[in-house]
């Protein structure tokens, strides 16, 4: 789930590629470069989410065969919960 801001609606989003420093994201509609944007990585698995704040660095759209991923956004992680350093290692062990 992401928001731009603490106020706006929820909307699904889907990471592609993560890492502790940024990740990429799928989501709705494309936003400005400098956007702020606040992510909740669901693990349905563990029965936990992890809170990740970050900035749009770049955004594009992109044809897709579901419509509720139009876009893509790269994201400069500016917070996050240690749990989230913790899974991007974990996937980089895999």
């Amino acid at each position: 789930m992401i928001r731009l801001d603490l106020r706006s609606p929820a909307m699904h989003s889907r990471i592609v590629n993560a890492s502790p420093r940024g990740m990429l994201l799928v989501m709705p509609d494309a936003r400005p470069i400098g956007t702020r944007i606040h992510v909740t990585v669901h693990l349905e698995e563990q029965g936990k989410e992890i809170k990740v704040d970050g900035i749009i660095v770049h955004c594009s759209t992109t044809e897709n065969v579901d419509p509720r991923f139009s876009a893509r956004a790269g994201i400069l992680v500016t917070f996050s919960e240690p749990d989230w350093i913790d899974l991007c290692n974990q996937l980089a062990a895999r």
